[in-house]
């Protein structure tokens, strides 16, 4: 075996080896790429975590809010009774009942809206809450699809280096004789 055999036996070999090398370099990317997005999906959906506990406390302070606004009223209407009652009217009929009925119809009227901007709070936080989904689905895609193209790349680079092993081998004759005629 003379010194030009020994040095393309070498070169297929450190060219085959260098194949198979970027190909675990490109499979251990992938990984690391998919690795990733999962891990930012993850921090993505704990915003999920705490958006229904935002929710939650907007449902809690809903309901004590009205609790405490309907205490609050009822002392207002019991100090428009009593002063009015102290002043010598007749709260039974009159101006006094119609202040006192306009009064919980504005009051009514603020309970609603207030009830609403709650739903609409509530539409909001579904609405975040479905986005940080979504954006964390599409991060684990994008992750797959990031670690689907460094694997074909390794693929690419193994299929690559062994082709271009084999034309070395064959150029310099390594294995034997040419043989059909082929060049």
């Amino acid at each position: 075996m003379g010194l030009p055999t020994i040095l393309a036996a070498i070169s297929t070999v450190a060219t085959v080896a260098g194949a198979v090398s970027q190909k675990s370099a490109s499979d251990k990317a992938a990984a690391k790429a998919q690795e990733a997005a999962n891990f930012n999906a993850d921090l993505i959906e704990k915003d999920v975590v705490l958006l229904q506990k935002q929710e939650k406390i907007l449902n809690a302070n809903a309901i004590l809010r009205e609790k405490v606004d309907r205490f609050r009223f009822a002392q207002m209407q019991g100090s428009v009774v009593n002063a009015t009652a102290f002043s010598g009217f007749d709260i039974a009929q009159g101006t006094p009942m119609r202040v006192l009925r306009q009064n919980a119809r504005e009051f009514e009227f603020d309970m609603a809206k207030n009830r609403f901007n709650d739903s609409v709070t509530r539409m909001q936080i579904a609405e975040a809450q479905e986005d940080a989904f979504l954006t964390a689905e599409l991060t684990r895609m994008e992750g797959g699809a990031s670690a689907g193209a460094l694997r074909a790349q390794g693929r690419a680079s193994l299929i690559s280096g062994i082709g271009s092993a084999a034309q070395t081998a064959y150029n310099t004759n390594l294995f034997g004789s040419r043989g059909s005629g082929i060049s």
